[in-house]
């Protein structure tokens, strides 16, 4: 499976944090401290760090020390449950995500297996041409695996990582953008394919979706042929750009010739701040569930326009 570095002082705690992550086939490295973390990393990078929030390792000082070293590994802060806070202080110690405890095993198994993934999709959807003057490793042959319902762990992990952007684009004011994306007429599509075709073409899929966006972005899927891209900071010309530019590049999916897709687009750009409000003050409604909820009613907009169409939510009509 996956190398993970586990930074965790308390040992019953790291006892119980390795069962789980062995028991799911990750190899583990366990460390006390953020010094022998640092030097366990240098020495082989993890695929995921896992690590203690605050306290005597302090895993944001550590987040951060490997950033400014250089190691763009995923990293997970583990917080005490009395955190309240724990979305942000991981979103500005650089983390991919705050988990609070007391942690589920399935918690923490869906968190480490979405950040392997989601790097093991960007590095496969990298042309090695990229970096013609350094040797290339080999390109990893699997893919995440499409989800089947919108409760996939991807999703599920989505939802969790997303809410600290939603939660800082209310209290700073900034814009935020979801796509929904679908192919069109998939099941018509690929009925002839058999079952290894059709989970290598939605693999391709996603690959081209990760590959499309920025760093900060997130795809991940959502139901069979359905994918959802996260867009923080991005206001509503910027999503629509995305949305094009994506729907464009689904056309050349080798796995899935002459194929089409359809975006819905929602976008929440809160208003500027008055001089006199304080940060976070109330009246912007965004939610995750919002976006999704706007994003999907776009989506069938535009497949009921023909498909092949991005739609913006409030945008209610098809120009001629």
């Amino acid at each position: 499976m996956a190398f993970v570095l586990l930074a965790e002082p308390a040992a019953s705690v790291a006892g119980v944090l390795r069962r789980y992550l062995e028991g799911a086939g990750h190899e583990v490295t366990s460390v006390a401290s953020a010094e022998e973390a640092l030097r366990a990393a240098r020495e082989r990078p993890p695929a995921v760090v896992l690590a203690a929030g605050t306290g005597a390792l302090d895993g944001e000082a550590l987040c951060r020390s490997l950033r400014s070293q250089g190691l763009q590994v995923p990293v997970l802060l583990m917080y005490s449950p009395d955190e309240e806070h724990a979305e942000e202080r991981a979103a500005q110690a650089g983390a991919e995500g705050g988990l609070v405890g007391p942690l589920k095993r399935a918690t923490v198994l869906t968190c480490v297996s979405l950040l392997v993934q989601r790097d093991e999709a960007r590095r496969a959807s990298v042309p090695a041409a990229r970096v013609p003057s350094q040797p290339q490793p080999p390109v990893p042959m699997a893919r995440p695996e499409p989800a089947s319902t919108s409760t996939s762990a991807d999703f599920e992990f989505l939802k969790r990582l997303m809410l600290m952007e939603v939660k800082r684009s209310r209290r700073y004011r900034y814009p935020i953008a979801l796509l929904m994306v679908e192919l069109d007429r998939f099941a018509e599509r690929s009925s002839a394919l058999v079952p290894a075709a059709r989970k290598g073409a939605l693999a391709e899929v996603l690959g081209v979706l990760v590959e499309g966006v920025r760093d900060i972005d997130v795809a991940v899927p959502f139901a069979d042929s359905r994918f959802v891209v996260f867009l923080p900071h991005t206001p509503r010309s910027g999503a629509r750009i995305v949305a094009e530019r994506l729907r464009e590049k689904l056309k050349s999916v080798a796995g899935l010739p002459s194929g089409t897709a359809s975006v819905g687009v929602a976008v929440s750009e809160p208003p500027a701040a008055r001089k006199d409000a304080a940060p976070g003050a109330p009246g912007q409604a965004v939610s995750f569930g919002g976006l999704l909820k706007d994003a999907g009613d776009a989506l069938r907009r535009a497949q009921a326009a023909g498909g092949d169409w991005v739609e913006v939510a409030s945008d209610a009509s098809r120009p001629g």
